[in-house]
């Protein structure tokens, strides 16, 4: 015997207790019956309710009383089945002589009808609020599975049981339009990135195919023109690789395996370093490049390399649109645990409609600007890099802008990080 089959035994039987004490202290509370009467009683109530819960489980088991059966015609069945066995134990009490049948069964009987048709009044309503409900719900339902993913159930407050239901579906529709809204984006952003990826990659490969042709085929006029062209292939190259590996970097990233090497770094070394390397950059294109850092900004744990590839990143962003005789100044100060960064530019800034934007893969404010054109050129994913790095420190970044007058950009990381030490 299965141990559910057990329980269910247990539970009959305690049911049986119950309802034979209840029906025993009734009748001493309201007849006070001598001590034989008692014991007869006590059999008789016993045997009544084994026979009533047996009655109830065979119609469970043949499938009226089922859940398969519908809601009404299952409160009907069980009101009526009450009723039913109300009546016979009426008529059982008066042949065994303890109901007087004269006076006490016409009055007993009169009573079991009523509350019968009361009992059943009350059932049938409420089946019919938590039926049509439940339709409600079943056709809300295929509604949603048709693909209307913005369908919602009306909130139901008759019922506590059904309203807490209603509210788990919605809840369950909302994450499914949620993750379909999402899922439509993510559909998005991988047609935009094939698209750049494909843009970005054909043409500098073209420009340098067609310069190798023309040296191939001895089409330069000297040899200073063919190592201008040697030259400006070169700067293809370096480019794509540039774009190769923050592609790699963005893979990493998304996939969440890019992993932080966290180790005492020097803050003031890491500032000087970017800004020594970004010099010849800067003044190639006669922009002046300076540092601002409060104080001595001293040790922190963080991810040396990865932090400089977002000033690194961040400052060609800034030199690339700055135009001549502008500035490009990195500031930076530590606040309590955290250390904080600025990069600030005197160039044509953004859009402000564009702020949360420009964080994506391949966005350029201006559709018409070539991708590819010098060393300082990216392919569009210096920012997103730069946010997926500073959020894995478990800091933040953000930017503000005033066309024509500027962008400043800030990220701030915790001394420490968030990230477990590797490698």
């Amino acid at each position: 015997m299965s141990s559910s089959a057990v329980k269910r035994i247990i539970a009959l039987f305690g049911l049986e207790f119950l309802a034979v004490s209840v029906g025993l202290g009734l009748t001493l509370l309201l007849l006070s019956p001598s001590g034989s009467v008692i014991l007869e009683l006590i059999a008789y109530l016993a045997g009544s309710a084994l026979v009533s819960f047996i009655a109830v489980e065979i119609l469970i088991r043949s499938g009226l009383l089922a859940s398969k059966t519908r809601l009404k015609l299952r409160i009907a069945l069980a009101t009526s089945l009450g009723a039913g066995l109300g009546f016979l134990n009426a008529f059982a009490m008066s042949a065994l002589m303890f109901v007087n049948t004269g006076h006490d069964l016409p009055m007993l009987l009169a009573i079991l009808v009523f509350a019968a048709v009361v009992a059943g009044y009350a059932a049938m309503r409420m089946a019919s609020s938590v039926s049509t409900s439940m339709t409600a719900l079943a056709d809300t339902a295929k509604q949603l599975s048709a693909g209307d993913l913005s369908v919602r159930m009306p909130s139901v407050q008759s019922d506590a049981d059904v309203s807490e239901v209603v509210a788990a579906f919605n809840d369950m529709a909302e994450s499914l339009e949620k993750a379909a809204r999402q899922q439509n984006q993510l559909d998005e952003s991988r047609r935009e990135l094939s698209a750049a990826i494909s843009h970005d990659l054909r043409t500098p490969i073209a420009s340098a195919r067609v310069m190798l042709e023309a040296i191939k085929d001895d089409l330069t006029d000297s040899a200073a023109e063919r190592d201008e062209y040697l030259d400006r292939v070169l700067v293809q190259i370096k480019s794509l690789g540039s774009m190769v590996d923050d592609l790699f970097a963005l893979s990493l990233i998304d996939a969440g395996e890019l992993r932080l090497e966290l180790q005492s770094t020097v803050v003031d070394d890491l500032v000087e370093e970017t800004l020594r390397s970004m010099q010849p950059t800067a003044a190639q294109k006669g922009l002046t490049l300076s540092g601002q850092v409060t104080g001595a900004l001293g040790e922190a744990v963080i991810d040396s390399k990865q932090v400089k590839r977002v000033l690194l990143n961040l400052v060609q962003n800034a030199i690339r649109h700055t135009p001549p005789d502008g500035s490009v100044i990195v500031v930076a100060n530590r606040h309590n645990d955290r250390i904080e960064f600025e990069v600030r530019d005197t160039g044509e800034g953004f859009d402000p409609v564009d702020s949360d934007r420009i964080w994506t893969r391949f966005f350029r404010s201006d559709p018409a600007r070539s991708r590819i054109a010098d060393e300082t050129t990216q392919g569009g994913l210096g920012l997103a890099i730069a946010r997926g790095i500073v959020e894995l420190h478990g800091g933040s970044i953000s930017a503000q802008t005033e066309p024509n007058k500027g962008a400043t950009f800030r990220f701030w990381i915790p001394d420490g990080g968030m990230a477990p030490i590797t490698g």
